[in-house]
């Protein structure tokens, strides 16, 4: 009697099963010690890896929508640590990265959320995302009505185009990485110019909010978004 040949696993299986045991332990990681923290203990933290600090600072960015620690913590940091130039760019980095990433592991473990019919508010979420993608996602990442990793998913469980979604992404959250990271460069650099830019940026970061919901609302667009129901 012949034997069974030896169930050998596919290596995309296995490489897919360390990326998530990574990911979950980074998470859990990030969680047990940065849940309960604020800027100035993550800028003591990213400092103590010297040259490599900004990309650490990358990786835990990209890491953080799955242990849904605040973004705008995150960017206040940045700016606390790297100051009002490369503060921004790594931040901008991590949080696209995150983001995207984010995006990726929700449509790639979503397909029995995606199957069920939306109700309600989520019903209409789903589809503005879809009939207005660019434009509604990155209105949603500039005026604060939705969780940033919350919008990642639920654009995620839609049929929007992953180009898309990245690319209003990029647009949307230019507003917030400035912003956030500026007053955390602002509290190491007390200066009037320092103070001055900060101020200057949220004023923008919070006029642009004006217009774009002028302009949902010529789109006839729905922008009380918290929903109600279970989606």
């Amino acid at each position: 009697m012949l034997k069974g040949r030896p169930y050998i696993m596919p290596k995309k299986l296995i490489l897919k099963i360390i990326l998530f045991m990574l990911i979950a332990y980074t998470g859990y990681w990030l969680f047990n010690n940065f849940s309960t923290v604020g800027p100035e203990q993550l800028q003591h933290f990213m400092l103590s890896f010297g040259i490599i600090a900004p990309l650490v600072f990358i990786l835990l960015f990209t890491i953080r929508p799955f242990v849904l620690f605040p973004a705008s913590i995150m960017a206040m940091a940045g700016g606390l640590s790297f100051g009002p130039i490369i503060g921004p760019a790594v931040t901008y980095i991590g949080s696209l990265a995150g983001a995207a990433l984010s995006f990726m592991v929700m449509r790639k473990l979503g397909h029995k959320i995606r199957a069920k019919k939306w109700q309600g508010r989520g019903e209409a979420i789903q589809r503005n995302i879809e009939s207005n993608g660019f434009f509604y996602i990155t209105a949603l990442r500039i005026i604060p009505v939705v969780n940033f990793d919350f919008l990642s998913y639920l654009a995620a469980l839609s049929r929007v185009k992953f180009s898309i979604y990245f690319k209003a992404t990029m647009a949307g959250i230019i507003p917030g990485t400035f912003a956030f990271n500026f007053l955390g460069a602002a509290i190491v650099d007390l200066s009037p110019a320092m103070i001055s830019i900060t101020a200057g940026t949220f004023f923008i970061a919070f006029t642009i909010p004006v217009f774009i919901r002028k302009k949902m609302k010529q789109k006839n667009l729905d922008i009380d978004l918290l929903p109600d129901e279970q989606i």
